[in-house]
């Protein structure tokens, strides 16, 4: 009975995994102090999701390194 190739390509790239992860951080940053300051756990969900779409957002831009111009 042949074995099963093992593949070794890996779920997410590290720089995929360090912007999820960071953005994730953000997110639960937000929505504790949106908790604290407002009260309401909807309010908290919502800024945990705003918090970690634009770190996202951000630390895609951040890590990529590229730039738009060309050295001019």
């Amino acid at each position: 009975m042949p074995r099963p190739v093992q593949s070794t390509s890996t779920l997410l790239s590290v720089r995929s995994a360090l912007i999820l992860g960071l953005s994730l951080i953000f997110g639960a940053a937000a929505a504790v102090l949106t908790y604290f300051a407002v009260g309401s756990a909807a309010g908290a969900i919502l800024a945990a999701g705003a918090a970690t779409a634009g770190a996202i957002g951000l630390l895609n831009q951040i890590v990529s390194g590229a730039t738009d111009n060309n050295g001019d």
